[in-house]
């Protein structure tokens, strides 16, 4: 449709307003205190430790606003662990501001991308896998955000040093990191976070947030209420933003790694462990036991991001022509079901649903295995299953896997393999306590538990969207969020 004189007028008109709306933005009455000195920073290596609730999305996000802002036709990316995370964490922030600010952004859901009147363009993407890392390739930035840093696996170094440092170099951008420390003290984070790294870091809190005006009173309850004292590792890592080791926190403690393995002449089964999922990666795990031995050796595992269940049907068929898979355990849950009807159909594969009851008990069950070494890890194919090992942490409560800020796919791939396996490999396991008895309320009282956890974690992302899609605004939305999150 053509635009008449009066419209076209009009339209400029309109974006010279947004356009003049966005230089005269005064970013430092948006900000607060630690928040503001992190953002005006013009170091080129900077990174924030912060505390959770600590309002460090909205210090990146209108970091990356700033400096989209400064160019014309410049791209900003921030990036997070998965493109689940970045689109519940940060998108919400941009849409805010835009509605409440008027900035003129354009967003693209599907992309993920918001575009400023001045052409520059800010876009959200993960960086769980390979495939997703290339797509960084090529570009040029003034800018890159790495958020929640700390969950990263060890080819941080390398995605920092490959392909980020050389895309800055045009406009002699800054490279940014932001996250809270993990148990484990260890990773890119941790060494850029150290004293004399090079890095210019900052740290804040809750407790520095205005816009939580009850924070205080709100960790006070929850001190008392798990029992945290001044030096429990949980309370200085999530709400001091402190670096401590605490290996207890760690889902997976102790993991027997092999360098070669020699089946001997024992018969041995195979099974392979697949998690599925689409934004999230899909997940493989493939596990040989016996029975004579009385061992199990995880030899292959791997991940991989945005697969059509064609792909994941294929990726198992090859698995069965190479290991003679004799059962393929697979999540039929959510998109899963359709994944497997594919896999079924077009390859004839024989697949199992996966157990998923109980999660915490065979977690622990697990964990005694690989402690006795019952369950061995093979070093040559196993990366990613030994760097999501490397720094899986439980949640508060310890009941569940911290799942929102670590990925654990994999590690659920190798859980459901595991247990089919478990029940050829160990016999032995008692039935469980006496039913009436002191340990079999126990076990009752912790199932439910389980259940109702399960049940908020499975409508959290809809509360969450349905925060994101209200109006209210954004110096209100930490405050609702650390209510809406299951405790």
């Amino acid at each position: 449709m053509k635009m008449d004189s009066k419209q076209a007028r009009r339209v400029l008109q309109e974006a010279g307003t947004r356009l003049r709306r966005m230089e005269e933005l005064q970013f430092e009455r948006l900000l607060f205190g630690p928040q503001r000195k992190f953002v005006e920073d013009e170091s080129k290596l900077k990174a924030a430790v912060c505390s959770r609730r600590a309002g460090k999305s909205y210090g990146i996000s209108l970091l990356a606003l700033k400096t989209a802002m400064q160019y014309s036709d410049a791209l900003v990316p921030v990036i997070t662990l998965t493109r689940q995370q970045a689109k519940r964490i940060v998108w919400p922030v941009f849409q805010s501001l835009n509605r409440t600010i008027g900035l003129g952004l354009r967003f693209n859901h599907n992309e993920l991308t918001a575009t400023l009147p001045n052409g520059s363009q800010i876009f959200l993407c993960g960086a769980n896998d390979e495939s997703e890392i290339e797509r960084l390739r090529g570009p040029k930035y003034p800018l890159v955000i790495i958020d929640e840093a700390q969950s990263f696996r060890p080819f941080l170094a390398q995605m920092i040093a490959d392909i980020i440092e050389p895309a800055v170099l045009d406009y002699d951008g800054t490279i940014t990191l932001t996250g809270t420390p993990n148990a484990t003290c260890t990773g890119y984070f941790y060494e850029a976070t150290r004293p004399d790294s090079g890095w210019s870091v900052h740290n804040w809190t809750l407790l520095d947030n205005p816009h939580l005006p009850k924070a205080a009173e709100w960790l006070a309850e929850r001190r008392d209420k798990y029992g945290w004292k001044e030096d429990t590792p949980t309370y200085l890592r999530e709400y001091k933003g402190v670096w401590i080791k605490d290996l207890d926190s760690l889902v997976y403690k102790h993991v027997p790694v092999i360098e070669e393995f020699d089946p001997g002449d024992d018969e041995w089964f195979t099974v392979m462990g697949v998690d599925i999922g689409y934004v999230d990666s899909s997940a493989f795990c493939i596990l040989a036991y016996s029975e004579a031995q009385g061992r199990c050796v995880v030899l292959e595992s791997f991940k991989k991001a945005s697969l059509i269940p064609s792909e994941v049907a294929e990726l198992i068929a090859e698995a069965q022509e190479e290991y003679g898979l004799d059962i393929v355990v697979v999540d039929t849950g959510g998109i899963g079901k359709g994944y497997v009807e594919e896999a079924r159909k077009r390859f004839g594969l024989s697949l199992v649903e996966a157990e998923k009851t109980k999660k915490r008990a065979y977690i622990e069950l697990l964990n005694g295995d690989l402690a006795r070494g019952i369950v061995e890890v093979s070093r040559e194919r196993n990366r990613d299953l030994l760097e999501e090992i490397s720094i899986l942490q439980w949640g508060e409560q310890r009941k569940l896997p911290d799942k929102r800020r670590y990925d654990d796919h994999v590690c659920d791939a190798l859980l459901y393999a595991w247990r089919y396996c478990h029940q050829y490999l160990m016999e032995h396991i008692s039935e469980g306590p006496e039913k009436g008895s002191a340990e079999w309320f126990k076990v009752q009282e912790d199932e439910m538990e389980e259940i109702e956890i399960k049940r908020l974690e499975k409508n959290l992302d809809q509360k969450f969207y349905d925060l994101e899609q209200s109006e209210t605004p954004w110096w209100e939305r930490d405050e609702i969020a650390a209510q809406v999150e299951p405790t």
